[in-house]
């Protein structure tokens, strides 16, 4: 989609200018560093002074080098900001250059917690895991954002029309660069830990808690009155009042110490959550300050600003605020000190409940808002990082046809593409070992998975239908369940044949019943394919056994293709392109060779 030069030069640029950046700020920062030492010792040596000489002049000197301190302080925190800032930009930037350059593969973030062997094509496809399309393709950056691409990736269940409308979200996004790297700036600072759901439901408050208690506005007076009282008696020595201020005082640690358990646990819960929440608010900004054109971002801008003047990001930020207050909880003496004079706790849980009663029916909406929209920027990389990439047309035929195939997880340098048809057929690949079925039949899923999502997918031009796919490629045996590797595959096939009779489906199978003998193998691969062929489904399937092909001669949804090789001074050459017919060589007897295992003839 994109110029990729055009693009790699933009992200050369912001990656150069973050260098530079930082290291103006490194120097600024040693040199305010310098300054405040400097400020430091000066006021030492003017209040030494002014200890041994009362003087008006060292007075003035002393203010005014305390507030070249606190200039200096204020500067120098905004400084660190920004250098965060500009971190994280600088990694944002670099880590698209590394897509574009194949070295994404040390990004941490790798989805490990979605890896499901029982899943219908993720583990086989390599969806996700070290090397697969969520460690490649992912910015997510919030806990709702990162389930929903994972949802996205595994259980796209999308009409057409759903289809068409993430495609155009995903078009509109894919040119915004500086959205999209902004929007991981300020997403990486959230550092989310565990599940939001946990933090949203506390947000919205529990069944029972919800809405201000009448009684809560009778002790927020309270405080106002007796601490003002108390204070008048102190400050004016009123010794008749002594004992009245006393019994206040009593009854504010009182209600403190009969209240501090349950309250304690409540504010505990918003304060623990281990999310920075004032973060979200910028993100949540983002999308407001920004116009969309298609009707899926416009409807995720809907839910993050709301009609009835219910703004997500004014919102966050009043609990942010009010988190703050509740943090001080944590500054010790400070905090025993406003609870016993001002009911602090009280005054707290109070804000906090009036927040959850103004905005608990809202909060879920904006959370998975940023979700979605965060899924959608990750299925638009593929159109800034790679020049081979388009957005697939959906047919309503059974036909898959596809201009410059190839696996977006192979290097553009390395990647070898294929045109493909599947006309309604089902189609079987031979070839000797190493040439390239196994990673063509990934190919053909892994570019259907991002097309279903509402993706760019990593071809000149893709036609597909919007249906299921279904696969059989990585089997394993499992010893704590006593099934073996050719059980394990029969029940993967059983689940292949099950799911095409619920619905149309793209099957991709390889090498079927490698762990059985060659006789029962060909037999089972045959009936398998028959019964598949009579379900209506399209799909793929790799083999060895030549015999196999043999099934195009009788039906003419079976059709042959074929991977090969040739042979140049004694060393074996792939070129990965995919041919019509089946395969007339073989190369087990030569590799044996080359590895020094004699064969006999």
């Amino acid at each position: 989609m994109q110029n990729l030069q055009n693009m790699r030069k933009e992200f050369e640029l912001e990656v150069w200018d973050a260098q530079g950046d930082i290291e103006d700020l490194d120097k600024l920062h040693r040199k305010l560093g310098y300054g405040k030492l400097a400020s430091v010792l000066v006021l030492i040596g003017l209040i030494v002074m002014l200890i041994n000489s009362l003087n008006i002049i060292t007075i003035v000197f002393i203010l005014v080098f305390i507030q070249l301190l606190i200039l200096l302080s204020i500067i120098q925190i905004k400084s660190e900001k920004k250098l965060v800032d500009t971190t994280i930009k600088l990694k944002v930037n670099e880590d698209y250059l590394a897509r574009m350059d194949g070295k994404w593969g040390e990004f941490e973030d790798v989805g490990e917690e979605f890896i499901s062997k029982e899943h219908k094509y993720s583990a086989d496809l390599d969806i996700f895991g070290k090397n697969s399309i969520f460690q490649y393709l992912n910015t997510t950056k919030t806990w709702h954002g990162r389930q929903k691409f994972a949802k996205d990736l595994t259980e796209a269940n999308f009409s057409d029309e759903e289809v068409i409308e993430r495609q155009r979200a995903v078009w509109e996004l894919s040119p915004s660069k500086n959205f999209t790297t902004d929007f991981q700036l300020h997403g990486s600072k959230i550092h989310f830990k565990g599940e939001l759901s946990e933090l949203i439901e506390i947000l919205k408050g529990s069944e029972h808690v919800r809405g201000v208690s009448p009684i809560f506005s009778y002790l927020l007076i309270l405080p106002v009155f007796s601490s003002l009282f108390m204070l008048i008696v102190f400050i004016m020595q009123l010794s008749e009042f002594f004992i009245p201020a006393a019994i206040l005082l009593f009854v504010h640690i009182l209600l403190w110490i009969m209240s501090a358990t349950k309250f304690s646990k409540e504010l505990s819960k918003i304060t623990g959550a281990g999310y920075r929440i004032g973060e979200y608010s910028e993100l949540f900004n983002m999308v407001e300050r920004r116009s969309f054109d298609c009707r899926e971002l416009i409807k995720i801008r809907a839910k993050i600003k709301a009609g009835n003047g219910v703004v997500a990001s004014d919102a966050i930020n009043k609990l942010d605020r009010i988190i703050t207050l509740i943090d001080m909880r944590r500054s010790g003496i400070m905090y025993f000190v406003l609870n016993v004079f001002f009911m602090w706790d009280f005054i707290c849980l109070y804000l906090l409940r009036s927040w959850q009663a103004e905005y608990r029916n809202y909060v879920e909406d904006w959370f998975e808002a940023l979700g979605d929209l965060e899924s959608l920027l990750s299925f638009a990389n593929l159109g800034l990082i790679e020049a081979n990439s388009c957005l697939p047309s959906l047919t309503a035929e059974n036909v898959v046809e596809a201009k410059e195939l190839g696996h977006p997880l192979i290097p553009p340098t390395k990647r070898v593409n294929n045109d493909a048809v599947i006309n309604n057929e089902i189609l079987i690949i031979s070839g000797s070992n190493m040439s390239g079925k196994t990673t063509f039949l990934r190919t053909i899923g892994v570019n259907m998975v991002l097309g279903l999502a509402g993706g760019f997918v990593c071809a000149k031009e893709l036609n597909m239908p919007n249906i299921g796919i279904s696969t059989s490629m990585r089997i394993a045996d499992d010893l704590s369940e006593g099934v073996s590797t050719f059980y394990a595959e029969l029940q993967r096939i059983k689940g292949i044949i099950d799911e095409c009779k619920g619905k149309k489906t793209l099957f991709l199978i390889d090498e079927m019943f490698r762990g059985t003998n060659s006789k029962d193998r060909l037999e089972g691969a045959q009936t398998v394919i028959k019964s598949l062929e009579s379900e209506g489904s399209i799909g793929l399937v790799t083999t060895h056994d030549l015999a196999l092909c043999d099934l195009a001669k009788a039906n003419e949804r079976v059709v042959n293709y074929s991977f090969s090789e040739e042979y140049v001074d004694d060393e074996i050459v792939f070129d990965y392109k995919l041919r019509v017919g089946k395969s007339d060589s073989t190369n087990a007897r030569f590799l044996m060779g080359k590895l020094g295992i004699e064969v006999e003839e």
